[in-house]
């Protein structure tokens, strides 16, 4: 391959670094004002390309391993969104990779660079600023500028700097926010949603199944004697059974249902899309498999209500007379209610 020559570096007019600076003051105000992280990416974005002359802005989050397009600005959207970039891989991968500032001023000869699937192969320079909050790598920052002027100067790379340092407290904002709501409607001891989570997921459940007239069931669940395991081996081992049970719940179930511990020893599972006949050979394998596992083996009672179109609180309701029905008819004579 012919040797790419260096491109002729062109100054471009120093942006207006006192409007630089008073967008980003409106930028941090809105973060401040809690407004929607996405709104904020939106605005960071818009303004950059008004104050930096660029083709794509585009705000790149990660998630796990990967790279993906959490915001797109520019000609290349739907390129950019269908794109999934692996630590290291490129030059966004290899800056995130790093937690280094990247300016390539010729990408398109840089050796580290890969080409976005369904865009020109075109002289291109890009910037890219890992996107860095609290020691957390959640992203980066890229601008891309294509042609023979496309160079960044380095006032422009400090003024991205700059945006990108909002950016990443946006989304650290916005991850913190997310997982204290994840934690709020969790279960501490077994992983699975609480009571406030089944409260809302059973009324969003029974409102799509009254929309579309299609059934939905649901299992309430508990352990018989339970109080007998805490009694007798304390508490550890209770817990220990509440876990297994959990598990067991969790792994019988599709992605589509949806699995709550409502307090103490009482579970409940969620069947959209589920008649009833359905809903009572999982609950017979449910009880199976619960008396099978050695953390648990004990029997569980199991209320069963299923419905097209009535209300959660009947729902509710008929699956709570089902259970203690159920435990009535294991409960010896004579014993102590």
């Amino acid at each position: 391959m012919a040797a790419v020559s260096a491109p002729k570096y062109r100054p471009h007019p120093a942006p207006r670094v006192a409007d630089g600076y008073s967008r980003l003051a409106l930028i941090v105000r809105s973060l401040l004002s809690e407004q929607a992280v996405e709104a904020v990416l939106a605005r960071i974005a818009s303004d950059l390309r008004e104050l930096v002359r660029c083709d794509d802005v585009v705000v790149w989050e990660l998630l796990a391993d990967h790279l993906v397009a959490a915001l797109v600005d520019g000609e290349d959207e739907l390129e950019m969104k269908a794109l999934r970039i692996r630590l290291g891989e490129g030059i966004t991968g290899a800056a995130v990779l790093a937690g280094e500032l990247i300016v390539s001023n010729s990408a398109h000869a840089d050796p580290r660079a890969g080409q976005v699937p369904g865009t020109a192969i075109e002289p291109e320079a890009i910037t890219c600023v890992p996107l860095i909050a609290r020691g957390s790598s959640l992203g980066a920052l890229s601008l891309y500028r294509r042609g023979s002027a496309r160079c960044f100067a380095p006032h422009e790379v400090d003024l991205i700097r700059l945006f990108a340092d909002v950016a990443a407290i946006a989304l650290h904002n916005a991850k913190t926010v997310a997982e204290l709501e994840r934690l709020a409607g969790t279960d501490d001891l077994t992983g699975l949603a609480n009571r406030r989570s089944f409260d809302e997921a059973l009324r969003r459940y029974a409102g799509e199944a009254k929309r579309q007239r299609s059934p939905l069931s649901l299992l309430l669940l508990d352990i018989d004697n339970f109080k007998e395991i805490n009694d007798t081996h304390g508490h550890e081992r209770g817990d220990e059974a509440l876990r297994a049970f959990a598990a067991v719940l969790a792994s019988r179930v599709r992605e589509s249902d949806f699995v709550a511990r409502l307090g103490g020893d009482e579970f409940a599972v969620l069947l959209p899309h589920t008649a009833r006949r359905e809903a009572a050979s999982l609950a017979r394998d449910l009880a199976a498999e619960v008396k099978r596992r050695p953390a648990i083996g004990l029997d569980a009672s199991i209320g069963i209500a299923s419905c097209s179109g009535r209300s959660r609180k009947d729902l509710l309701a008929e699956a709570d007379r089902q259970l203690y029905g159920e435990k009535g008819l294991r409960r010896p004579l004579g014993g102590a209610r």
